[in-house]
């Protein structure tokens, strides 16, 4: 039986900020030294050993395949299977970023595609945890998490008048935090709190909240693969 699987990775890091101001995404904020960056997070002239007083939008770049064919199992980088596999698998060989990912699957692959992802990334005074997380994520594991199509959802509908609040419920989170997380339409980063925007890839522009941009096209597209199969699936996050 053929079935939607999505396998996504924030490798290699690459950190952006979103500035409301001029609708555009600052790109170049990964190599910025810690007196920097603590200034883009403070007014001119206020000192760094002063708390952060100005907001800043923090956003992560990704990476999603869409795998239509048989369904997955597993699902890691560089590391070949071999020996976990199971006796109705096999194992199929992916490249994404320029890095090997290696899949059990039952079965065959009928098609893939990539997409580019933006998340989230640190908190509004620019700060992260000892883990590196400053909004809550989906972490990486080897094994995969459940999808499902939801349509209507109460949250997705704030997008604009008139959206039909279609999305992707990422189930199996192991808080009730990343139980909330959705893969959803988003035309910039301010859109997503933990949840996931894909969009077509090595698309990095900050879109207009309208319907039909691309965000919201990528969305109906996968939406779409994953209704014609039942409307569920699986996601991998890959363990970087």
């Amino acid at each position: 039986m053929e079935m939607v699987t999505l396998i996504h990775t924030r490798w290699p890091k690459d950190e952006f900020i979103y500035e409301p101001s001029t609708g555009d995404n600052i790109d170049d904020v990964d190599d910025l030294s810690a007196e920097e960056r603590g200034a883009l997070y403070r007014t001119a002239g206020r000192p760094l050993t002063r708390p952060a007083n100005r907001k800043r939008i923090s956003g992560l770049w990704g990476t999603m395949m869409m795998v239509v064919g048989g369904p997955i199992r597993l699902s890691r980088f560089d590391h070949k299977l071999e020996q976990q596999l199971l006796a109705d698998e096999v194992e199929v060989e992916f490249t994404m970023n320029n890095r090997k990912v290696y899949a059990a699957i039952k079965g065959d692959v009928s098609s893939t595609r990539l997409y580019t992802t933006i998340e989230r990334y640190r908190a509004n005074d620019g700060t992260v945890n000892e883990w590196d997380i400053g909004y809550v994520r989906m972490v990486g594991r080897d094994t995969p998490y459940g999808l499902r199509v939801e349509r209507n959802n109460s949250v997705v509908r704030t997008l604009r008048n008139g959206h039909d609040g279609i999305c992707i419920r990422v189930l199996g989170g192991a808080t009730a935090q990343q139980r909330g997380i959705l893969i959803h339409e988003a035309p910039h980063v301010g859109w997503v709190i933990g949840c996931i925007g894909p969009r077509p890839h090595g698309d990095r522009r900050a879109f207009d909240n309208r319907p039909g941009n691309p965000a919201d096209q990528t969305v109906r597209e996968i939406v779409g693969e994953l209704a014609r199969r039942g409307g569920n699936g699986s996601l991998f996050v890959l363990r970087a």
